[in-house]
């Protein structure tokens, strides 16, 4: 936790069903210096709270008891208000499958983090989120921000798309066992 935020002015709900687990991030929270902050255990009342006021960061278990993530992710995304369309979303989550990662993020949050969550991991994606500029796409399908980033550019040989090496010659990784793969072939 080298860098350094001021957490002073920054106000977060947290919606979480489980008092235990709400309990220990909002100490995380507390450390930082993040004194603003709000604790729900509904969706109801995390769109009460959304609706009357102003927060700059929603942090989210994923398993809701009262609604789908999902359909709360895109009730936010959605509003006519730009103060909750855009504010950073990090879900928390115990089940890391792919699909459910997939689906947080397709739903539009800003970042899926593993339980339990240590304070170093929650505070480095607050940082990333409040210091990586990331496009806000508005489609039929879609209300969120730009689901294709990148840190820095991508190493040689470490490219997703085809795109990203227009004309260079196949590139391939030698992994353990002198196996050889197409970079490019990576979905």
């Amino acid at each position: 936790m080298g860098e350094k935020l001021n957490f002073a002015q920054i106000s977060a709900l947290v919606l979480d069903g489980d008092r235990y687990s709400s309990g220990i991030i909002s100490q995380i929270l507390r450390g930082f210096g993040l004194t603003h902050q709000t604790v729900v255990e509904t969706v109801e009342e995390a769109r009460r709270q959304l609706t009357g006021a102003a927060y700059h960061l929603l942090i989210t278990e994923s398993n809701l008891a009262d609604g789908a993530l999902s359909d709360f992710i895109a009730w936010i995304r959605r509003s006519a208000n730009p103060e909750l369309r855009y504010i950073p979303i990090i879900v928390l989550t115990g089940y890391t499958q792919f699909s459910r990662v997939t689906l947080a993020r397709d739903a539009g949050v800003n970042s899926v983090v593993r339980k339990p969550v240590s304070p170093l991991v929650l505070f480095d994606h607050i940082a990333w989120s409040a210091r990586t500029d990331r496009p806000f796409i508005d489609a039929d399908g879609y209300a969120g921000p730009c689901r294709r980033f990148h840190f820095d550019d991508p190493s040689p040989g470490h490219s997703r798309r085809m795109s990203d090496h227009p004309g260079d010659e196949p590139l391939t990784h030698d992994f353990a066992g002198g196996l050889a793969v197409d970079a490019r072939a990576v979905p």
